[in-house]
């Protein structure tokens, strides 16, 4: 044993000598590199592989030659135990993205030893979380600095505005931090149930990464990723703006919420747009723009069934008002799309998408555009279902402002909550959303307020050992649906009197 060692000792030492890279060993890993002569950052993200399958015996005086043959590597870490052998794994960073998709397709399923092949993938290197529950009149200073508080090593705060209300922010953040590790122990430090902010548990997970698209693929894209439009901004005005800038057609626009995909027919014409209109100002506010990453639909569909997403999975509080679907589906502007355009980045579509399809479920409908089961109303009604509860009841208010425009608020009434939430049933409500354009929307909105109500009285029954107090009408609802700041009544001439709202039934 102890020969061994000695041998893999001198192995080593002639190894540095002809490599001029130095080897240390720390925290159960040995580290091969970087290499002497390096200037400059560490190598971009999307540089290292991970390597798999490793037999026990083999170590860099190996591994070193045979990923060497690909590219330079700039490191090398093989994770080592207390016996001196290796653990069956390793990582591998070369100097350049282009190097690390070579390994992968070159070695992958190398057989190292008879009858012994070797896994070699791209590694996935996430310094990103996903805070939600934050109170949605924060802005992104104010996240940062009650994080800071917290946690070390966060280099930005990624907060996205409320579609509807640019004052508020969408109830969640992306964390992006200096390293892995960093946002590991963040994420440790963090954990729901121990620690509060702003007077609330939050929650944290990893926030989904990013598709890793090879970089000869995104040259070939033709697709903006455009978001921070206004909700009334059409998508023939965003695709007169683009049009006018680079002198030449369009193919097509396909505008979701506040953000959209711009298809060119030539990949010149869409580094032209991006150039030109890069924080240009639509119907009074600044866009973004980025390349979007092809995705594979069905990929994407079943990744987010089988990992789950932090963004959506773990929260009640959606906002998902399809107005804007109405026109597109009237148009059929997509009937001719047998692609998904991609995504902006790992939190692009920060608003829910649905494809026009999921659209059409016969599960829930409104008198003009049918709406997808997963809406907040049909939330609520399942939940009613399995604990047994009678269903919501709705009654719609419509006024119209000085202006004439119709203004819809909504109420909404549990009339019984039992058990696993109270131990004797309560009424909960009526609670009241707030002026919305179109009863559509204050329907989801009402139903949101009565989601979080729940969820919110879930916790309190959690820290409180006592028995649960009745719930009153005075409940406040949720933030982004806050309660009348005038008695419309008074102020509007009522159009229309209070109409109960029938109980919707999902048809089976």
């Amino acid at each position: 044993m102890a020969e061994q060692s000695n041998q893999m000792t001198y192995k080593l030492l002639e190894l540095m000598q002809n490599t001029g890279y130095s080897i240390v060993q720390q925290n159960g890993q040995r580290k091969f590199g970087p290499p002497p002569d390096w200037v400059g950052p560490p190598p971009q993200k999307g540089c290292e592989v991970f390597i798999g399958k490793l037999p026990r015996e083999i170590f860099e005086d190996e591994l070193v030659p045979l990923f060497s043959r690909v590219g330079q590597i700039y490191e090398m870490r093989l994770m080592m135990d207390f016996s001196g052998s290796n653990r069956g794994y390793a990582f591998v960073t070369y100097a350049t993205r282009s190097e690390a998709a070579a390994a992968v397709r070159q070695l992958n399923g190398y057989e190292i030893r008879p009858r012994r092949q070797i896994g070699v993938v791209k590694s996935v290197d996430n310094c990103r979380l996903f805070v939600g529950n934050i109170p949605k009149t924060k802005t992104k200073n104010e996240v940062m600095e009650e994080l800071s508080k917290r946690v070390t090593g966060i280099v930005d705060v990624i907060l996205y505005e409320y579609c509807f209300d640019r004052k508020l922010n969408r109830g969640f953040a992306f964390v992006e931090f200096t390293s892995h590790r960093a946002a590991a122990m963040a994420r440790r430090a963090l954990v729901p149930g121990c620690v509060k902010l702003w007077d609330r548990e939050v929650m944290v997970d990893w926030a989904e990464p990013e598709p890793d698209i090879d970089d000869d693929q995104m040259k070939r894209v033709k697709v903006l990723y455009v978001r921070n439009f206004e909700i009334r901004t059409t998508p023939d005005t965003i695709q007169k703006v683009f049009e006018n800038a680079i002198n030449n057609k369009v193919e097509r626009v396909k505008k979701i919420y506040d953000y959209a995909f711009i298809h060119f027919y030539e990949r010149e014409h869409a580094e032209l747009a991006m150039s030109k209109l890069q924080n240009a100002d639509i119907d009074g506010s600044n866009i973004e723009i980025r390349w979007a990453k092809p995705v594979d639909r069905d990929l994407y569909r079943i990744q987010k069934l089988n990992r789950g997403n932090a963004k959506f999975n773990n929260s009640l509080d959606l906002t998902q008002t399809l107005l804007l679907y109405k026109q597109h589906l009237e148009k059929k502007e997509y009937a001719n799309s047998p692609k998904d355009e991609g995504i902006g980045s790992a939190c692009a579509g920060e608003s829910p998408c649905y494809s026009p399809s999921d659209l059409k479920s016969p599960a829930y409908s409104y008198s003009a555009l049918q709406v997808n089961y997963t809406l907040a109303p049909a939330k609520l009604e399942s939940m009613c279902k399995r604990y047994m509860w009678p269903q919501p009841t709705y009654h719609f208010l419509k006024y119209e402002d000085p202006t004439g425009a119709e203004l819809w608020v909504c109420n909404v009434e549990l009339p019984q909550v039992g058990l696993p939430l109270l131990t004797v049933p309560r009424r909960i409500g009526p609670l009241s959303t707030r002026a919305c354009f179109s009863d559509q929307q204050a329907h989801v909105e009402a139903a949101e307020i009565a989601l979080h109500t729940l969820k919110m009285l879930r916790v309190d029954l959690i820290q409180q050992s006592t028995p649960a107090q009745p719930i009153y009408s005075s409940m406040p609802p949720m933030q982004s649906c806050v309660r009348l700041p005038y008695d419309y009544p008074t102020i509007y001439p009522q159009t229309q009197p209070v109409v109960p709202m029938p109980t919707v039934w999902r048809t089976v």
